[in-house]
Protein backbone atom coordinates (compact mmCIF):
# COMPACT_ATOMS: atom_id res chain seq x y z
CA UNK A 1 0.00 0.00 0.00
CA UNK A 2 1.53 3.40 -0.56
CA UNK A 3 2.26 5.67 1.71
CA UNK A 4 -0.03 8.82 1.22
CA UNK A 5 1.68 12.33 1.03
CA UNK A 6 0.29 14.40 3.90
CA UNK A 7 0.45 18.06 2.47
CA UNK A 8 -1.68 18.85 5.29
CA UNK A 9 -0.83 21.48 8.28
CA UNK A 10 -1.00 18.96 10.44
CA UNK A 11 -0.49 15.95 11.23
CA UNK A 12 2.42 15.59 8.64
CA UNK A 13 4.66 13.26 7.10
CA UNK A 14 7.03 11.87 9.99
CA UNK A 15 10.73 10.68 8.79
CA UNK A 16 11.65 7.53 8.92
CA UNK A 17 14.46 8.53 11.57
CA UNK A 18 12.10 9.13 13.94
CA UNK A 19 9.27 6.78 13.68
CA UNK A 20 12.26 4.33 14.28
CA UNK A 21 13.24 5.93 17.87
CA UNK A 22 9.05 5.79 18.93
CA UNK A 23 9.24 2.16 17.61
CA UNK A 24 12.05 1.21 20.01
CA UNK A 25 11.25 -0.97 22.91
CA UNK A 26 9.77 0.65 25.87
CA UNK A 27 11.90 1.76 28.53
CA UNK A 28 10.79 3.36 32.25
CA UNK A 29 10.83 7.37 32.58
CA UNK A 30 12.53 7.14 35.94
CA UNK A 31 15.82 6.15 34.46
CA UNK A 32 19.07 6.88 34.36
CA UNK A 33 18.85 6.43 30.56
CA UNK A 34 15.39 8.66 30.17
CA UNK A 35 16.82 11.39 32.22
CA UNK A 36 19.84 11.44 29.90
CA UNK A 37 17.43 11.51 26.95
CA UNK A 38 15.52 14.33 28.57
CA UNK A 39 18.76 16.49 29.44
CA UNK A 40 19.37 16.42 25.85
CA UNK A 41 15.62 17.35 24.57
CA UNK A 42 15.29 20.47 27.14
CA UNK A 43 18.83 21.59 25.51
CA UNK A 44 17.90 21.58 22.13
CA UNK A 45 13.98 22.63 22.54
CA UNK A 46 15.85 25.71 23.64
CA UNK A 47 17.74 26.20 20.75
CA UNK A 48 14.94 25.53 18.34
CA UNK A 49 12.74 28.30 20.37
CA UNK A 50 15.59 30.63 20.26
CA UNK A 51 15.61 30.77 24.28
CA UNK A 52 17.25 30.44 27.68
CA UNK A 53 14.13 30.18 29.24
CA UNK A 54 12.58 26.96 30.66
CA UNK A 55 10.70 24.94 27.67
CA UNK A 56 7.96 22.59 28.77
CA UNK A 57 6.85 18.91 27.32
CA UNK A 58 3.60 17.79 27.65
CA UNK A 59 1.44 15.02 27.00
CA UNK A 60 -1.40 16.83 24.81
CA UNK A 61 -2.21 18.38 21.53
CA UNK A 62 -1.32 21.63 21.08
CA UNK A 63 -4.46 23.41 22.58
CA UNK A 64 -3.36 21.85 25.62
CA UNK A 65 -0.57 23.28 25.49
CA UNK A 66 -2.58 26.70 24.85
CA UNK A 67 -4.73 26.07 27.79
CA UNK A 68 -2.07 25.32 30.24
CA UNK A 69 -0.75 29.05 29.37
CA UNK A 70 -4.12 30.53 30.51
CA UNK A 71 -3.80 28.41 33.54
CA UNK A 72 -0.71 29.49 35.03
CA UNK A 73 0.24 32.66 34.19
CA UNK A 74 -3.45 34.05 34.25
CA UNK A 75 -6.24 34.93 36.68
CA UNK A 76 -9.95 34.88 36.90
CA UNK A 77 -11.15 38.03 36.22
CA UNK A 78 -8.00 39.58 34.20
CA UNK A 79 -8.22 41.14 31.42
CA UNK A 80 -6.38 39.71 27.95
CA UNK A 81 -6.27 41.21 24.41
CA UNK A 82 -7.18 38.76 21.81
CA UNK A 83 -6.71 39.51 18.14
CA UNK A 84 -8.18 37.03 15.67
CA UNK A 85 -8.14 36.57 12.18
CA UNK A 86 -8.95 33.07 12.04
CA UNK A 87 -9.74 29.86 13.58
CA UNK A 88 -6.91 29.21 15.61
CA UNK A 89 -6.73 32.93 17.31
CA UNK A 90 -10.55 32.31 18.21
CA UNK A 91 -9.54 29.33 20.11
CA UNK A 92 -7.14 30.99 22.52
CA UNK A 93 -10.23 33.72 22.94
CA UNK A 94 -12.68 30.75 23.27
CA UNK A 95 -10.02 29.18 26.05
CA UNK A 96 -9.67 32.51 27.55
CA UNK A 97 -13.46 32.84 27.74
CA UNK A 98 -13.73 29.44 29.49
CA UNK A 99 -11.36 30.29 32.20
CA UNK A 100 -13.48 33.39 32.98
CA UNK A 101 -10.99 36.32 31.94
CA UNK A 102 -12.23 39.60 30.68
CA UNK A 103 -11.62 39.46 26.87
CA UNK A 104 -10.84 42.02 24.72
CA UNK A 105 -11.17 40.97 21.37
CA UNK A 106 -10.57 42.68 18.30
CA UNK A 107 -11.46 41.30 15.20
CA UNK A 108 -9.22 41.07 11.68
CA UNK A 109 -10.80 39.90 8.33
CA UNK A 110 -10.15 36.22 7.17
CA UNK A 111 -7.37 36.24 4.66
CA UNK A 112 -5.33 39.32 6.53
CA UNK A 113 -2.97 40.24 9.04
CA UNK A 114 -3.25 41.14 12.53
CA UNK A 115 -1.87 45.27 11.53
CA UNK A 116 0.12 47.18 14.10
CA UNK A 117 -2.54 49.70 14.39
CA UNK A 118 -4.78 47.77 16.00
CA UNK A 119 -2.15 46.34 18.56
CA UNK A 120 -1.33 49.92 19.08
CA UNK A 121 -5.01 50.63 19.77
CA UNK A 122 -5.43 47.72 21.71
CA UNK A 123 -2.62 48.57 24.25
CA UNK A 124 -3.58 52.11 24.34
CA UNK A 125 -7.31 50.93 24.97
CA UNK A 126 -6.68 48.43 27.95
CA UNK A 127 -3.72 49.26 29.88
CA UNK A 128 -4.67 46.84 32.48
CA UNK A 129 -4.42 43.56 29.93
CA UNK A 130 -2.41 41.05 31.83
CA UNK A 131 -1.69 39.31 28.53
CA UNK A 132 -2.47 39.65 24.99
CA UNK A 133 -3.05 36.70 22.60
CA UNK A 134 -2.15 35.95 18.67
CA UNK A 135 -0.74 33.33 16.73
CA UNK A 136 2.12 32.93 14.78
CA UNK A 137 0.93 31.10 11.71
CA UNK A 138 -2.97 31.27 11.62
CA UNK A 139 -3.50 27.92 9.46
CA UNK A 140 -7.28 28.35 8.58
CA UNK A 141 -6.07 31.39 6.07
CA UNK A 142 -2.60 30.22 5.71
CA UNK A 143 -1.86 34.50 7.04
CA UNK A 144 2.15 35.04 8.95
CA UNK A 145 0.71 37.49 11.09
CA UNK A 146 3.54 40.01 12.08
CA UNK A 147 4.90 38.48 15.75
CA UNK A 148 8.03 40.62 15.91
CA UNK A 149 7.03 43.94 15.01
CA UNK A 150 3.83 43.02 18.05
CA UNK A 151 6.58 41.74 20.55
CA UNK A 152 8.13 45.15 19.82
CA UNK A 153 4.77 46.97 21.47
CA UNK A 154 4.05 44.72 24.22
CA UNK A 155 7.82 44.58 25.66
CA UNK A 156 7.24 48.12 26.38
CA UNK A 157 4.43 47.83 28.75
CA UNK A 158 3.71 45.16 31.30
CA UNK A 159 1.28 43.03 28.91
CA UNK A 160 2.56 39.60 28.25
CA UNK A 161 2.45 38.69 24.44
CA UNK A 162 1.41 35.01 24.37
CA UNK A 163 1.77 33.17 20.96
CA UNK A 164 0.18 30.11 19.58
CA UNK A 165 3.30 29.10 17.01
CA UNK A 166 1.75 25.29 16.89
CA UNK A 167 1.64 25.63 13.08
CA UNK A 168 4.57 28.47 12.40
CA UNK A 169 7.51 26.83 14.10
CA UNK A 170 10.20 26.10 12.24
CA UNK A 171 8.26 27.61 9.25
CA UNK A 172 7.88 31.02 9.95
CA UNK A 173 11.35 32.83 11.71
CA UNK A 174 10.68 33.21 15.43
CA UNK A 175 13.16 34.56 17.59
CA UNK A 176 11.33 34.31 20.48
CA UNK A 177 13.98 35.85 23.16
CA UNK A 178 15.77 38.47 20.92
CA UNK A 179 12.00 39.60 19.96
CA UNK A 180 11.13 39.94 23.35
CA UNK A 181 8.10 37.26 23.21
CA UNK A 182 6.86 36.20 26.64
CA UNK A 183 5.02 32.67 26.13
CA UNK A 184 4.93 30.50 22.96
CA UNK A 185 3.27 27.70 22.41
CA UNK A 186 3.82 24.42 19.97
CA UNK A 187 2.30 21.28 19.21
CA UNK A 188 4.28 18.03 17.90
CA UNK A 189 2.75 17.27 15.01
CA UNK A 190 3.75 20.08 12.04
CA UNK A 191 7.54 21.67 11.86
CA UNK A 192 8.40 19.67 14.11
CA UNK A 193 7.91 16.50 12.11
CA UNK A 194 6.72 13.95 14.75
CA UNK A 195 2.96 12.43 15.57
CA UNK A 196 0.77 14.21 17.36
CA UNK A 197 0.65 13.87 21.20
CA UNK A 198 2.94 16.71 22.54
CA UNK A 199 2.51 20.18 23.46
CA UNK A 200 5.15 22.66 24.29
CA UNK A 201 5.33 25.90 26.29
CA UNK A 202 8.19 28.15 26.44
CA UNK A 203 8.69 31.10 28.69
CA UNK A 204 10.44 34.36 28.91
CA UNK A 205 11.18 35.16 33.15
CA UNK A 206 8.24 37.67 32.64
CA UNK A 207 6.29 34.75 32.28
CA UNK A 208 8.33 33.14 35.32
CA UNK A 209 7.31 35.88 37.42
CA UNK A 210 3.72 35.77 36.41
CA UNK A 211 3.34 31.69 37.40
CA UNK A 212 3.36 32.61 41.59
CA UNK A 213 0.24 35.32 40.75
CA UNK A 214 -2.06 33.05 38.99
CA UNK A 215 -5.00 31.85 41.00
CA UNK A 216 -6.72 29.84 37.82
CA UNK A 217 -6.57 26.23 39.09
CA UNK A 218 -4.18 23.88 37.70
CA UNK A 219 -3.23 19.71 38.48
CA UNK A 220 -1.35 18.20 35.85
CA UNK A 221 -0.76 21.50 33.76
CA UNK A 222 1.09 22.80 36.51
CA UNK A 223 4.20 25.12 35.16
CA UNK A 224 5.76 25.23 38.51
CA UNK A 225 6.01 21.83 39.22
CA UNK A 226 7.18 21.50 35.66
CA UNK A 227 9.68 23.56 35.70
CA UNK A 228 11.41 22.10 38.94
CA UNK A 229 11.33 18.65 37.52
CA UNK A 230 13.16 20.08 34.27
CA UNK A 231 16.37 21.04 36.58
CA UNK A 232 16.43 17.46 37.63
CA UNK A 233 16.14 16.11 34.31
CA UNK A 234 12.47 14.34 35.22
CA UNK A 235 9.02 15.05 35.01
CA UNK A 236 6.04 15.71 37.07
CA UNK A 237 3.85 12.59 35.85
CA UNK A 238 4.36 9.64 33.44
CA UNK A 239 5.74 11.35 30.08
CA UNK A 240 4.92 9.77 26.81
CA UNK A 241 8.39 8.00 26.60
CA UNK A 242 8.80 7.11 23.30
CA UNK A 243 7.38 10.58 21.49
CA UNK A 244 10.22 11.98 23.51
CA UNK A 245 12.15 9.88 22.19
CA UNK A 246 11.15 10.60 18.72
CA UNK A 247 11.82 14.28 19.83
CA UNK A 248 15.33 13.63 20.64
CA UNK A 249 15.88 12.65 16.83
CA UNK A 250 13.82 15.22 15.20
CA UNK A 251 15.26 18.00 17.10
CA UNK A 252 18.63 16.61 15.92
CA UNK A 253 17.72 16.43 12.49
CA UNK A 254 16.50 20.10 12.62
CA UNK A 255 19.54 21.25 14.19
CA UNK A 256 21.82 19.39 11.67
CA UNK A 257 20.35 21.42 9.24
CA UNK A 258 20.02 24.40 11.21
CA UNK A 259 17.45 26.76 12.37
CA UNK A 260 17.80 29.64 10.01
CA UNK A 261 18.34 26.80 6.68
CA UNK A 262 15.16 25.38 7.85
CA UNK A 263 13.28 28.51 7.44
CA UNK A 264 15.22 29.07 4.39
CA UNK A 265 13.98 25.95 2.88
CA UNK A 266 9.78 26.33 3.76
CA UNK A 267 10.35 29.69 2.22
CA UNK A 268 11.58 28.21 -0.76
CA UNK A 269 9.18 26.06 -1.23
CA UNK A 270 6.37 27.98 -0.69
CA UNK A 271 7.37 30.38 -2.92
CA UNK A 272 7.35 27.81 -5.61
CA UNK A 273 3.75 26.70 -4.57
CA UNK A 274 2.40 30.36 -4.87
CA UNK A 275 4.09 30.84 -8.10
CA UNK A 276 2.94 27.41 -10.00
CA UNK A 277 -0.65 28.29 -8.66
CA UNK A 278 -0.44 31.85 -10.20
CA UNK A 279 0.38 30.18 -13.59
CA UNK A 280 -2.98 28.29 -13.31
CA UNK A 281 -4.90 31.38 -12.71
CA UNK A 282 -5.90 31.03 -9.03
CA UNK A 283 -5.87 33.31 -6.21
CA UNK A 284 -4.16 33.48 -3.17
CA UNK A 285 -6.14 33.70 -0.21
CA UNK A 286 -3.80 34.92 2.30
CA UNK A 287 -2.41 38.72 2.03
CA UNK A 288 0.29 37.83 3.80
CA UNK A 289 1.13 34.49 3.00
CA UNK A 290 2.80 32.00 5.68
CA UNK A 291 5.57 29.67 4.34
CA UNK A 292 4.29 27.01 6.18
CA UNK A 293 0.93 26.79 3.53
CA UNK A 294 -0.51 28.06 1.13
CA UNK A 295 -4.68 28.90 0.90
CA UNK A 296 -5.96 29.23 -2.97
CA UNK A 297 -9.41 30.51 -3.62
CA UNK A 298 -11.39 27.96 -5.50
CA UNK A 299 -12.94 29.16 -9.60
CA UNK A 300 -16.58 29.92 -9.55
CA UNK A 301 -18.77 26.95 -9.29
CA UNK A 302 -16.07 24.62 -8.18
CA UNK A 303 -16.08 22.87 -4.46
CA UNK A 304 -12.71 22.40 -2.88
CA UNK A 305 -13.78 19.25 -1.27
CA UNK A 306 -14.18 17.91 -4.54
CA UNK A 307 -10.40 18.31 -5.42
CA UNK A 308 -9.19 16.94 -1.98
CA UNK A 309 -11.01 13.66 -2.77
CA UNK A 310 -9.60 13.68 -6.11
CA UNK A 311 -6.19 14.12 -4.41
CA UNK A 312 -6.62 11.40 -1.94
CA UNK A 313 -8.67 9.07 -3.85
CA UNK A 314 -6.61 8.85 -6.96
CA UNK A 315 -3.03 10.21 -6.10
CA UNK A 316 -2.38 9.56 -2.26
CA UNK A 317 -2.17 13.27 -1.42
CA UNK A 318 -4.15 14.84 0.97
CA UNK A 319 -4.28 18.46 1.46
CA UNK A 320 -7.00 20.14 3.74
CA UNK A 321 -10.53 21.75 3.11
CA UNK A 322 -11.29 25.42 4.46
CA UNK A 323 -12.69 25.89 7.73
CA UNK A 324 -16.26 27.46 9.31
CA UNK A 325 -16.88 30.12 6.86
CA UNK A 326 -14.59 29.11 4.27
CA UNK A 327 -15.28 25.16 3.39
CA UNK A 328 -15.64 24.81 0.22
CA UNK A 329 -14.10 28.03 -1.02
CA UNK A 330 -10.33 27.26 -0.08
CA UNK A 331 -7.99 24.50 -0.15
CA UNK A 332 -5.25 24.49 1.77
CA UNK A 333 -1.48 23.29 0.62
CA UNK A 334 0.70 22.46 3.31
CA UNK A 335 4.50 22.63 3.20
CA UNK A 336 5.50 22.11 6.52
CA UNK A 337 8.01 19.45 8.26
CA UNK A 338 9.66 16.76 6.71
CA UNK A 339 7.29 17.28 3.32
CA UNK A 340 8.90 20.72 2.96
CA UNK A 341 10.84 19.95 -0.07
CA UNK A 342 10.72 20.58 -3.82
CA UNK A 343 9.94 17.07 -4.93
CA UNK A 344 7.12 16.80 -2.25
CA UNK A 345 5.37 19.97 -3.89
CA UNK A 346 5.95 19.43 -7.49
CA UNK A 347 3.66 15.76 -6.62
CA UNK A 348 1.07 18.33 -4.98
CA UNK A 349 0.61 20.29 -7.25
CA UNK A 350 0.31 17.30 -10.07
CA UNK A 351 -2.51 15.67 -8.41
CA UNK A 352 -3.85 19.41 -7.81
CA UNK A 353 -3.54 19.92 -11.07
CA UNK A 354 -5.27 16.85 -12.46
CA UNK A 355 -7.87 17.31 -9.82
CA UNK A 356 -8.75 20.93 -11.24
CA UNK A 357 -8.73 19.98 -14.75
CA UNK A 358 -11.47 17.45 -13.74
CA UNK A 359 -13.06 19.61 -11.60
CA UNK A 360 -13.49 21.98 -14.53
CA UNK A 361 -14.41 19.40 -17.01
CA UNK A 362 -17.06 18.04 -14.81
CA UNK A 363 -18.21 21.90 -14.44
CA UNK A 364 -18.02 22.90 -18.11
CA UNK A 365 -21.47 22.66 -20.00
CA UNK A 366 -21.98 19.69 -22.74
CA UNK A 367 -21.34 20.80 -26.22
Amino acid sequence: MKESLLLTPGPTNVPKRVLDKTALPMIHHRTKEFQGILERVNANLQKIFLTRGPVMTFASSGTGAMEASITNLLSKGDTVIVVTAGKWGERYREIAQAYGLNVKSYEIPYGQAVTLEVVEKALSEHREAKAMLTTLCETSTAVMHPVREIAQLTRKTDTLLFVDAISGLMCDPLKMEEWGIDVVVCGSQKGLMLPPGLGFVALSDRAVAAIAKSTLPKYYFNFEQTIKAIKKNDTPFTPAVNLIRGLDEALLMLLEEGVENVWARHARVAEFVRQNMKVLGLTLFSQAPSSGLTAVKMPAGIDSKDLIKTMRDQHQVVMANGQGELQGKIVRFAHMGFACTLPDAKTGLDAFTDALKKAQSVQAPAV
